[in-house]
C-alpha cells in the first residue's frame, strides 16, 4: 500500500506544471463555479415558484373577497324583499285572495320582483313560493312571469333550491345547477330565504324566496380581470369537488375525483396547449367553496429561461478563457509555488505551525523564508494577545469584586449600629457571629467557587442579620433541591440580589416575604436560581436596562445588580443567563441560569 502511494505521488510529481496548474484551476475554480451555477439555478427556480405560488394564493384570496362582496350584493336584494312590509302582506293575502284580488296581488308582486331583478346585474329569476304551493316567478330573460325557467314544474315546492332552503332560518347559498329547457340549458346558482311576518312570527313561514343568478357572474369574478389572459384560469368547486363555475360552461357539473385532480381536469378541456401546468387552491371559509387556479408554468417562466441561457453561455466562455490563460502563463511558475500555496492554505485553516522547507535561494526561496518568519510572528502575536486578554479579564474580575466587599462591610456595620441603638446588647453576639461567618466566607478567595450547600448556609446567615436589624418584619424561605447541593457556583453572586430585595423591596413592609429557590433545570442541565419578593417592585425602564445583556455598564452602575450581571458574563459567558420580572407594588422575581460543576471534579475553573 505504501509503495502504491509513493508511486502515485511520484506520478503526480512527474506531471508537467501545465497539467498540474490546469487541473488545479479546473478543480478549484471552474468545476465549483459550474456546481454553484447549477445550485443557483435550482434555488432561483424554487424561489420563483414560491413567489408565484404566493402571488397566486394572494390572487385567490382577493378573488374570494370579490366573491364575498358579490354574494353580499345579492344578499342585499334578499334583505330588501324580506324587509318589504307591503310585499310580505301581499304574500299573506295571496293564497286566500279571490280571483280579482289575486290578479292584482300577482301583478304587484311581479312588478316588485321585476324592479329588484333589474336593479342588479346577473339576476335571472326571482320566485316567491307560498307554503300552500302558489308561486309568483319573474324571469328577466323572457320578461314574463309565465315563461320562466320553472315552466316544466307544476309545483315549485319540488325544485331543489326550495328543498335546500326549507327549514333553514337563514340565507342559503345553493350550488350551481344545470337546468335544461326547450331552447337552451340554463346554468344558475341560487339564494334562498324563508320569509316571515315580523309582526306575527307565530304564523310561521309565509313563503320561500328563491333567486337564480347567472353562473357567468361567478366566472366574471374568477377570470374577468386577468393580467395575462390565456396563461391561467380560475374556477370554483364545492366541497364535494363538483365544478360550480368554469370558463367553458359545458364543464360545469363535472366532479373532480382523487384520480383526476385540477390539472388533469383542465388538461382534458383543451384550454391550454402546454402540458406543464401547476395548480393552487384556496377554500372560502363561509361557503366552503374551493377556488382553483391552474396556470401555465412555461408561460410564467418565459422571461427567466433566456437569462439562464445567457448565464450558462457566459460561464462556458469564462471557463475557456481560464484554460487559455493558464496555458499562457504556466512557464512563469514552477512546482515550488504549489508548496507555498499549500502553506498559505494551511494558515487560512488556522494551522500556524506550518513551515516550508526552503532549499533554494531565488525569489521563491526568499518568499518561503518570509512566509516561515511571518507565521512564527503571527503565532507569537496571537499568544501574546491571548495572554493580555486573559490578564485583562482577571483584572476586571478583581476590580468588580473589590467593589463588593466595602459595600457589604458598610451595610453590615450599619446594621450592627442600628441594632446597638434600637435594642439591648444581648442579641449583638448573635449578629456578630453571623457577620463573622459572612466575612470569612466572602473574603477568602471570593472569586472561587463554593458548593450550593455552602451558599445556602451563607444566605441564611446573611438574611438573619437583616431580620434582626428590622425586627423580623419580613419572612424568609429558602429551598435547595437535593440534586444540586454538591454542585458549585461562584461565591457572592447572590449577595447583591438578596440585599437589593430586602433594602429596596420589603424592608418597610409588615408582611414582607423573601424566597430563594435553587433547583436543577433539566432541559439545559444548569442550576436555576429564583429570588422572589413581594415588595414595591421596580420601574419598567429600570427592568429593561438590567435585562439588556450586551449593555456596557458605566462606572457608577457597577454596583449591586449590574455588578452581578457583569460577573456572570465574565465567569460563564453565554452559558450564564439572567432575567428580571417585576410589577410595581406587587413584587420582583430575578432568575439566574448558571452552568454546573461538581465538587468532586479534580480541576476547577478558578479565576484569580
Amino acid at each position: 500500500m505504501r509503495k502504491d502511494r509513493k508511486h502515485i505521488r511520484q506520478w503526480y510529481k512527474d506531471l508537467s506544471f501545465k497539467k498540474k496548474l490546469l487541473s488545479i484551476i479546473l478543480g478549484v475554480c471552474v468545476f465549483p463555479v459550474f456546481i454553484l451555477q447549477i445550485i443557483f439555478t435550482i434555488i432561483s427556480i424554487a424561489n420563483m415558484n414560491k413567489q408565484i405560488n404566493e402571488q397566486i394564493h394572494n390572487n385567490l384570496v382577493q378573488i374570494s373577497e370579490k366573491f364575498t362582496l358579490k354574494i353580499e350584493s345579492y344578499q342585499d336584494i334578499v334583505y330588501q324583499i324580506y324587509s318589504d312590509k307591503a310585499l310580505i302582506q301581499s304574500l299573506e293575502k295571496y293564497p286566500q285572495a279571490g280571483k280579482m284580488e289575486r290578479a292584482y296581488l300577482f301583478y304587484s308582486l311581479n312588478e316588485r320582483m321585476k324592479q329588484l331583478a333589474e336593479s342588479k346585474k346577473g339576476i335571472r329569476t326571482i320566485s316567491l313560493i307560498c307554503k300552500s304551493g302558489e308561486s309568483v316567478t319573474y324571469d328577466s330573460e323572457s320578461g314574463s312571469s309565465l315563461d320562466n325557467i320553472w315552466r316544466d314544474y307544476e309545483d315549485l315546492r319540488t325544485i331543489e333550491p326550495y328543498q335546500e332552503t326549507a327549514g333553514k332560518n337563514e340565507i342559503v347559498l345553493i350550488s350551481t345547477m344545470i337546468i335544461p329547457n326547450q331552447e337552451k340549458t340554463d346554468i344558475l346558482f341560487f339564494m334562498g330565504k324563508e320569509l316571515y311576518n315580523a309582526n306575527n312570527l307565530e304564523q310561521g313561514v309565509i313563503a320561500t324566496l328563491i333567486i337564480g343568478i347567472e353562473e357567468q357572474e361567478l366566472n366574471q369574478v374568477c377570470n374577468g380581470a386577468q393580467e395575462h389572459p390565456g396563461s391561467s384560469i380560475t374556477f370554483i368547486t364545492d366541497t364535494n369537488g363538483r365544478v360550480l363555475s368554469f370558463p367553458k360552461q359545458n364543464e360545469v357539473g363535472f366532479v373532480l375525483s382523487e384520480q383526476k385532480d385540477a390539472v388533469d381536469f383542465v388538461l382534458s378541456t383543451d384550454i391550454f396547449h402546454s402540458e406543464n401546468l401547476l395548480s393552487s387552491s384556496y377554500q372560502e371559509e363561509q361557503t366552503g367553496w374551493i377556488f382553483y387556479n391552474v396556470y401555465d408554468q412555461d408561460y410564467i417562466m418565459r422571461d427567466v429561461k433566456p437569462v439562464q441561457m445567457v448565464y450558462w453561455f457566459l460561464l462556458i466562455i469564462d471557463a475557456i478563457v481560464v484554460i487559455v490563460f493558464v496555458n499562457s502563463i504556466n512557464h512563469y511558475f514552477n512546482n515550488y509555488l504549489n508548496k507555498i500555496m499549500q502553506g498559505i492554505q494551511q494558515v487560512e485553516k488556522g494551522n500556524l505551525d506550518v513551515q516550508l522547507v526552503v532549499d533554494r535561494q531565488d525569489e521563491f526561496g526568499r518568499i518561503g523564508e518570509n512566509f516561515n518568519h511571518m507565521t512564527g510572528k503571527v503565532k507569537s502575536l496571537i499568544a501574546e494577545m491571548t495572554e493580555i486578554s486573559e490578564k485583562k479579564k482577571q483584572a476586571e474580575i478583581k476590580a468588580l469584586e473589590s467593589q463588593i466587599n466595602p459595600h457589604f462591610l458598610y451595610n453590615t456595620l450599619d446594621a450592627i449600629n442600628w441594632m446597638a441603638v434600637r435594642r439591648e446588647q444581648y442579641e449583638v453576639s448573635r449578629m456578630i457571629n453571623n457577620l463573622g461567618f459572612i466575612l470569612r466566607y466572602s473574603m477568602n478567595q471570593s472569586n472561587e467557587q463554593a458548593t450550593i450547600s455552602e451558599v445556602e448556609e451563607w444566605i441564611k446567615s446573611y438574611v438573619s442579620l437583616y431580620q434582626l436589624r428590622y425586627g423580623y418584619s419580613f419572612e424568609f424561605q429558602i429551598y435547595v433541591e437535593k440534586d444540586v447541593q454538591k454542585k458549585k457556583i461562584y461565591k457572592l453572586l447572590l449577595q447583591p440580589i438578596v440585599e437589593n430585595a430586602i433594602l429596596h423591596g420589603i424592608k418597610d413592609m409588615e408582611d414582607g416575604l423573601l424566597r430563594v429557590d435553587i433547583a436543577l433545570d433539566e432541559p439545559s442541565n444548569r442550576v436555576h436560581i429564583i429570588v422572589e419578593d413581594n415588595g414595591v417592585g421596580m420601574e419598567k425602564k429600570k427592568i429593561d436596562i438590567y435585562n439588556q445583556r450586551e449593555r456596557e455598564w458605566a462606572g457608577n452602575e457597577r454596583i449591586g445588580l449590574a455588578n452581578i450581571f457583569e460577573r456572570i458574563q465574565l465567569y460563564y459567558g453565554r452559558q450564564g443567563e439572567w432575567h428580571i420580572s417585576s410589577v410595581e407594588e406587587m413584587g420582583t422575581i430575578i432568575e439566574l441560569l448558571l452552568p454546573l460543576e461538581d465538587m468532586e471534579e479534580t480541576q476547577e475553573k478558578v479565576i484569580e
